[in-house]
């Protein structure tokens, strides 16, 4: 309260003190100078403000396109590795970043540390064979090389992995090697589209 009133009283005595036409518009002169001043800093900020927005927005827009295209991709590939066993993908928000869930065919959403290791590879294969995808559809056509990725696969989960492979011969190269005759067998018969054979000389003294 005394803080108060001592403002007041200064105010006052302030006030006193002008006596001239010319202190007033001085005064006044100098008030509206501020005036415009504040105008000017506060459309800044707001125009900092709302670019700062729209690029956040666009931001976003373009990682939900671009996730949505992986997304669907990926769903394609690992709905064809498992048989249909896993038709959908989904993500949900985990701390600061999303985490990838697994639906099977009975509508149950897995994570991928919750899948058999077989499955995870098939996924981590979806995965790899969407996001090199992406780069194609950009121009980017280098080869997609898998490094005997199949060595826990069934006869009909490398059947299945071969035709992935055969999808991505078709728009760039896909290279696989293996030591596995059963895999070249099955891709020489799954895969439709031109195949290209080398065997190395280590692979016919094993």
């Amino acid at each position: 309260m005394t803080s108060a009133t001592d403002a007041r009283v200064a105010a006052q005595q302030a006030l006193s003190q002008v006596t001239g036409d010319s202190e007033i518009a001085a005064l006044g002169e100098h008030r509206a100078v501020l005036a415009l001043q504040i105008e000017d800093v506060a459309l800044e900020h707001l125009e900092l403000h709302l670019g700062h927005r729209l690029a956040e927005e666009a931001i976003r827009r373009y990682r939900d396109t671009h996730r949505s295209g992986m997304m669907a991709a990926t769903e394609r590939s690992f709905a064809t590795l498992t048989q249909d066993a896993y038709a959908q993908l989904k993500s949900q928000p985990e701390g600061d970043g999303e985490a990838l869930l697994a639906v099977d065919s009975e509508g149950t959403a897995k994570r991928v540390a919750e899948l058999l290791k077989n499955t995870r590879f098939r996924l981590y294969l979806a995965l790899r064979a969407a996001a090199y995808e992406q780069f194609v559809t950009k121009g980017i056509c280098l080869p997609f090389f898998c490094d005997d990725i199949f060595e826990t696969f069934d006869e009909e989960q490398t059947s299945a992995a071969c035709r992935v492979m055969a999808r991505i011969s078709r728009t760039s190269q896909a290279i696989y090697p293996t030591h596995h005759r059963h895999v070249l067998d099955i891709a020489k018969t799954v895969c439709d589209a031109a195949r290209i054979v080398h065997e190395l000389e280590w692979m016919r003294q094993s």
